[in-house]
C-alpha cells in the first residue's frame, strides 16, 4: 500500500503542474486575445514588451503587468515592504 502512495505523489504532482501550464499562454497568444482582458492589443503588447516570446504567462500575471503598464495601480502597491520610501 505504501508503495501505491509514493507513485501516486508525483504523479499527482506532474497533473498540477501540467495543469497550471494549460491555464498559461505565450506573448502572441495573450496579445492576440486581448479581448478577454477587455483591452486593445496595443496594451497589452506594451505590457509584455520585456518578457521573451516563448514565457508562459497566466492570466493574472498579464493582467498585472497591464494594470502597471498602464498606471493604474496606486504607487503604495508597487513599493516594496523594505524600502524607506
Amino acid at each position: 500500500m505504501s508503495n501505491n502512495k509514493r507513485l501516486q505523489r508525483p504523479l499527482l504532482s506532474k497533473i498540477l503542474v501540467a495543469s497550471e501550464d494549460v491555464n498559461k499562454r505565450i506573448k502572441q497568444e495573450w496579445i492576440e486575445s486581448a479581448v478577454v482582458l477587455k483591452r486593445e492589443r496595443f496594451e497589452i503588447a506594451g505590457a509584455l514588451f520585456d518578457c521573451p516570446d516563448d514565457a508562459l504567462l497566466s492570466q493574472q500575471e498579464v493582467i498585472q503587468k497591464v494594470e502597471a503598464y498602464l498606471g493604474l495601480t496606486t504607487k503604495e502597491e508597487t513599493v516594496n515592504v523594505d524600502t524607506t520610501e
